[in-house]
């Protein structure tokens, strides 16, 4: 009982100490927001305008240049003991930068600004300028609905795919892929970007290995050499680094692989594993399920481990995914690790399904198109989407009710005088004058009153339908006017 109640308490502390963690963290953000907006715009370009999210190492900003009005996303570093949130963001601008000296075409997002700045207490700080991405993945392929959503789930996931690629082309391995380190540029142009570098790692000690297997794919010595002497410099000599034999874990453990999870080296298949489990939330029937993977929610460790093995059967992930992913999820937990990924494989297997999927797209029909593509406009983090409500087409309809409905209460105003005082309807020449849309009506109308004996017809179908003389109120007019 004495051990139980020890337990007990030392669990209380632990709380305890977690929530003034928590607390003190919240006020040191709350003061790094302040200082932020006391010193904008800060690098003389930047205004902070929200708190967007904080992690490990760091905390991110929504601001606006204040010269051209682009928007971007700044990270900040938290001031830390062992100066790790400065170091990570220095990184990330460093990949960022290197990466589009490169490669102009990566799928990865910009960046757009970098430097150093002195916080609250005087010490200095690193920061890094972003552009940013217009919607979330997750808020993007859930707008829609039945195969609408699985053409887009298909479509991020092949431009995902293409975004690790890039990354591995650079020697660079994410090692943090999830939903929340995507994004889709804009509604006009959906492509998925990646972003939240601080955990890469050059997995060469030179660019990248890939160009170089793609390259020397013949088994001929003469066809070795000739690809041999076609490549650059870097590419003849860039070799993978050797796995350590202990190396920390980096990652999110819902998305990271089982051999990251055991705190092995992590290598491209690793990265591709945890395109896979994105890739498989994205397919879900739900925006929010209750278990998006089948690990979710589990304490049981050894259940967690096994999920993530080749020896769990397929159909437990892989069960609202097209048939094309079963292959993909055999090849990824089978390949050697320490063999280039063939990429060209994945990539046609998403184009299988994506093809599979635009043609029952097709199938359907345009109302039923239209009403599973939902309605841009509800997505949350879309600025463009609500920029273009602000403009264009919709402002003359607003304005073209207005106009209606001035005109229906100008109308009800000149009927309510002419009901009750019958000897005030030479003043209403006026109102006319007003409205000369309606002086041309009942110009051409006297003319056909000659013609009323000739239908009496039509004399009858008035009296029948008196609610429309109550909702003409011109043809009253005229009517009036002949009998006078």
């Amino acid at each position: 009982m004495q051990a139980s109640g020890k337990a007990v308490k030392e669990a209380q502390l632990n709380e305890n100490q977690r929530k003034k963690e928590r607390e003190r963290e919240e006020r040191m953000v709350e003061e790094l927001v302040e200082h932020l907006k006391k010193i904008a715009p800060f690098n003389k370009r930047w205004q902070v305008i929200e708190t967007i999210n904080q992690g490990t190492y760091g905390v991110v900003f929504s601001v606006k240049d204040v010269v051209t009005n682009v928007q971007g996303v700044i990270k900040v570093a938290k001031s830390m003991a062992n100066d790790s949130g400065n170091a990570s963001a220095e990184w990330e601008g460093f990949v960022l930068e290197t990466m589009f000296k490169r490669s102009e075409t990566a799928s990865v997002v910009r960046l757009l600004d970098k430097g150093m700045l002195a916080d609250h207490h005087g010490e200095g700080m690193e920061f890094v300028v972003l552009e940013r991405a217009a919607l979330p993945v997750k808020d993007y392929v859930f707008s829609a609905n039945g195969a609408v959503r699985k053409l887009r789930a298909a479509n991020v996931s092949l431009q995902m795919l293409k975004g690790i690629y890039d990354l591995h082309e650079q020697g660079l391995l994410h090692r943090d892929l999830k939903p929340d380190n995507m994004g889709i540029f804009s509604m006009e142009q959906p492509v998925t970007l990646l972003f939240d570098l601080g955990m890469a790692r050059m997995y060469t000690d030179g660019e990248s290995d890939v160009c170089f297997y793609d390259l020397i794919s013949s088994d001929s010595i003469s066809a070795r050499s000739l690809a041999v002497k076609r490549l650059p410099t870097w590419a003849r000599y860039t070799q993978v680094r050797p796995p350590r034999t202990c190396c920390p874990f980096r990652g999110t453990p819902e998305w990271a692989s089982g051999n990251a999870q055991k705190g092995r080296e992590q290598t491209r298949y690793d990265d591709l594993i945890a395109w896979l489990y994105v890739t498989c939330e994205l397919f879900a029937t739900e925006k929010d399920p209750a278990q998006p993977l089948p690990w979710t929610y589990r304490s049981n460790n050894r259940a967690h481990k096994y999920l993530k093995t080749m020896f769990c059967p397929a159909r437990y992930l892989l069960q609202h995914t097209p048939s094309q992913y079963y292959a993909i999820n055999l090849y990824l937990h089978t390949a050697n690790t320490a063999k280039v990924p063939n990429y060209r494989f994945l990539a046609d297997k998403v184009f299988e399904a994506i093809k599979e999927l635009e043609s029952e797209v097709e199938k359907l029909p345009e109302n039923e198109r239209k009403n599973q593509s939902g309605n841009p406009s509800d997505l949350k983090g879309s600025a463009e989407v609500a920029r273009t409500k602000s403009e264009g087409a919709p402002k003359k309809k607003e304005s073209n009710v207005q106009e209606q409905n001035e005109g229906l209460e100008k109308s009800k105003q000149n009927e309510a005088p002419k009901e009750n005082n019958h000897a005030e309807k030479p003043p209403n020449e006026g109102d006319h004058a007003e409205k000369p849309s309606n002086e041309n009506n009942h110009a051409e109308k006297p003319s056909n009153g000659d013609n009323h004996a000739e239908k009496p017809t039509k004399e009858n179908d008035h009296a029948e339908k008196p609610p429309k003389e109550n909702n003409d109120p011109g043809n009253e007019k005229v009517e009036k006017k002949v009998n006078c």
